[in-house]
């Protein structure tokens, strides 16, 4: 008689939360302002219609029917609306809790490249199909927990493709770079656009073209998204607001609330509340 036998160790997986949800946008405007979109979950999007690209960081990623896209906590993101054509999607966001090695595609990479995956036509309507059952039904906790692992087994084995058509001017592609970098400073956007050789007018133009913001709200935007990274590791609201480029307390407060909803020191607090 043959006997084969093979012992396996399963490692905890410590609790996480997951929400799913099937969204359908119409009669949108082309310009759009999706807010400051960071959090501190992972995300997967994955697209069923729509004229959109999304950003991840400084790149942008042309979208088609089947296009996933992922992010990590506090990886700073957002959808650009095209035209007013009906976008339908999914999204997924869970907290990875030190569960990071169970999920190498969200971390296991530099920030802001490999976010674009493409699945086989073969397995779309596969992952489709888990979607749907995820998002809208009643399921018992080991349906959700098999579900949820063989959508995470499918995007492990999903392509991430490279992306070479370059849809930025060469201002635009200065611009954001320059931002990453120096966002923390007390630039302003003349500093910006005397700094990438245009005018503020060409550059405004620009970014309206490319992602339907403003460079003023682009520089915002990363500064809120630095200063809710460092709150959620720690950092003080004092810290947070100086090292984030916001030159005044106040305002910092004041546009804190109004993109995330409450203050910095209660959005702390909610964080440490909930880890």
């Amino acid at each position: 008689m043959t006997e084969r036998k093979k012992d396996i160790f399963y490692s905890q997986i410590a609790p996480f939360e997951m929400r799913a949800a099937y969204v359908e946008n119409s009669d949108l405007d082309k310009g759009r302002d999706t807010g400051s979109h960071v959090h501190p979950e992972c995300e997967i999007y994955i697209n069923l219609t729509g004229d959109v690209s999304f950003m991840v960081e400084n790149r942008i990623y042309p979208i088609f029917t089947g296009s996933v896209v992922i992010s990590r906590p506090y990886e700073y993101h957002h959808c650009i609306y095209h035209s007013n054509e009906p976008h339908k999607h999914f999204w997924i966001l869970f907290k990875p809790n030190g569960n990071d090695r169970l999920f190498e595609k969200f971390f296991d990479r530099p920030l802001g490249e490999k976010n674009l995956l493409t699945v086989s036509s073969e397995r779309q309507k596969e992952l489709f199909d888990l979607c749907f059952k995820l998002s809208g039904e009643t399921l018992s906790e080991l349906e959700r927990y098999y579900l949820f692992f063989k959508l995470i087994y499918i995007l492990n084995d999903a392509d991430s493709p490279e992306i070479l058509e370059d849809i930025y001017t060469k201002d635009m592609a200065f611009a954001l770079s320059f931002i990453d970098k120096c966002f923390c400073d007390s630039i302003t956007i003349s500093d910006i656009a005397q700094s990438a050789h245009v005018s503020i007018n060409t550059l405004e133009r620009h970014f309206w073209e490319t992602l339907h913001m403003t460079p003023s709200s682009y520089l915002k935007k990363k500064r809120l998204a630095n200063a809710a990274e460092m709150l959620y590791n720690g950092h003080t609201v004092t810290e947070a607001c100086q090292e984030s480029g916001f030159a005044d307390y106040s305002s910092f407060i004041a546009t804190f609330k109004k993109n995330y909803g409450m203050t910095p020191l209660k959005y702390k607090k909610h964080i440490e509340n909930h880890k």
